[in-house]
């Protein structure tokens, strides 16, 4: 009578071990209303814990990735004009919105200065590589009339000109940086000298 005993807690203590192993892979085979109550209990307080763990870890991997625009004013070696231009951007957080640009051109001179323009264009803004090679022109995605027009711009005044810089366009800097040039597009009535010279910035990701 000894020998059977035996075997039977042999396997009872088998099939106890296995029935634990089936409860942690599959919490919804429990039948007990007390082990059902302890695995909702567990699963409430461990839960929030890892939501704001993976929350933080998303953010934190979001700031190292994103880039940073470092942007500098550039000299050239271009002819000063009769005009004067700045140009700015506007402040942004990231590059998947448009960034907003403004040239304003301005006329230092005492007297008025006559311009003509070949068509419906005021301005155009560039992005260009180091070597020249321009990357990307706002006009390319505008329309303009293609008519003659003449204007003078009094002595003190100012022309202002806004541009918007989609994210496609950031996408294409390379390494080493680009220029952003601003281009007037008008000519001198009555005389040769040039109008104003590009206004370039110089734009690097960090």
């Amino acid at each position: 009578m000894v020998a059977p005993m035996r075997y039977a807690l042999l396997v009872g203590a088998s099939a106890f071990v296995g029935g634990q192993l089936v409860a942690c892979s599959a919490p919804e085979a429990a039948d007990t209303s007390s082990s059902t109550k302890g695995e909702t209990t567990t699963a409430t307080a461990v839960q929030p814990e890892i939501v704001r763990a993976a929350d933080l870890a998303l953010d934190v991997s979001g700031l190292k990735s994103t880039p940073t625009l470092k942007v500098e004013p550039m000299m050239t070696d271009a002819t000063p004009g009769l005009l004067r231009g700045e140009l700015a951007l506007e402040p942004f957080v990231d590059f998947k919105q448009p960034v907003k640009a403004t040239l304003t051109v301005t006329n230092p001179q005492t007297y008025a200065v006559g311009l003509r323009y070949n068509s419906g264009m005021t301005a155009d803004l560039w992005l260009v590589t180091q070597e020249g090679k321009r990357l990307w022109a706002w006009s390319d995605d505008m329309m303009f009339t293609q008519a003659l027009r003449d204007s003078q711009l009094a002595a003190g005044k100012v022309i202002t000109t806004s541009f918007s810089i989609p994210p496609k366009a950031f996408a294409g800097i390379p390494a080493d940086g680009a220029r952003l040039e601003a281009h007037f597009a008008a000519k001198a009535l009555e005389s040769d000298a040039v109008v104003m010279a590009p206004v370039v910035l110089l734009l690097t990701m960090e």
